[in-house]
């Protein structure tokens, strides 16, 4: 039994700075919102991309025996919860990081339909099961309630309402790439970002063939800008890695922050993730 004993607090300087790494694993590219300047870029995807569960089991293994002490390990998109095997796949981080949070990033739209499920939250309790909800356009209430009523309050991470949003990313050509900009870069420091068999320094990298795909605008992210998990995969490698890397050219952080975009459906304008692209001059 992993039940939780308290509720888990989001401290975001502590992830910043103090915590061991916290692991997200993206298994799915799509959302059912769509959300302006999504950091995950979701609203630009155009297929699931849905991990297998034999390469989760594969990559999850490997990160078992490089990152042993994760803080907490998370299992994001997209839109998880739309992975068609989510809940086993949330077994099998449970069953490999026992010493570890296990968590679920989501916009909360699912979580209605197992209000009747006591199958669903007996293994929520059971499991230890974190729930890092954004309210979007329930709020708070609704799922203090929901999860209350089924003896899981302490598995829910309220994150915040999501009436705004940020532009995170800003795609660009010819930046800085030095240890000062990395320092000043927003991402969390404590993350490592998985998807499709890599790890990430952030999501601007990790994403950048959604944002590549759907504009036509061509983004370099080569060898040095992640690690392939597998077996030449270390702890020193992981920890090596945590500084600028080439992409960081393509990246200008001095915008990120600066722009506030109000809660409202994504037109999949280039300005929503770039200040230095045209899409309709071709880039």
């Amino acid at each position: 039994m992993f039940e939780l004993k308290e509720r888990y607090e989001f401290d975001w300087r502590r992830i910043q700075f103090d915590d061991a790494y916290h692991i997200e694993y993206c298994i799915t590219d799509i959302c059912n919102r769509n959300c302006v300047s999504c950091s995950h870029l979701a609203p630009l995807a155009v297929r699931p991309n849905f991990v297998g569960r034999a390469e989760f089991e594969r990559v999850v293994g490997i990160l078992r025996e490089v990152v042993p002490d994760a803080h907490t390990v998370w299992l994001t998109g997209g839109e998880p919860t739309l992975h068609p095997e989510y809940l086993t796949l949330l077994g099998i981080l449970r069953a490999a990081f026992v010493g570890s949070y296990v968590g679920i990033y989501t916009n909360g739209a699912t979580l209605g339909r197992h209000d009747g499920d006591g199958e669903f939250w007996a293994f929520t309790r059971a499991n230890g099961i974190v729930w890092a909800v954004t309210g979007y356009d329930r709020g708070r209430r609704y799922f203090e309630d929901l999860f209350g009523r089924h003896g899981c309050a302490n598995n829910l991470a309220y994150l915040h309402d999501g009436r705004t949003f940020f532009r995170l990313t800003d795609y660009s050509r010819g930046r800085e790439v030095s240890d000062a900009k990395y320092a000043e870069c927003g991402w969390e420091r404590c993350k490592v970002n998985v998807r499709n068999g890599r790890i990430f320094n952030c999501p601007s990298a990790e994403f950048a063939d959604l944002f590549a795909e759907r504009f036509g605008i061509k983004t370099e992210v080569g060898e040095g800008d992640f690690l392939p998990v597998d077996g030449s995969l270390t702890r020193e490698r992981l920890d090596r890695f945590r500084g600028p890397v080439p992409f960081c050219a393509q990246c200008d952080i001095r915008s990120r922050h600066k722009e506030i975009f109000a809660n409202r459906p994504s037109n999949g304008d280039v300005g929503e993730w770039s200040t230095f692209y045209d899409a309709s001059k071709g880039g």
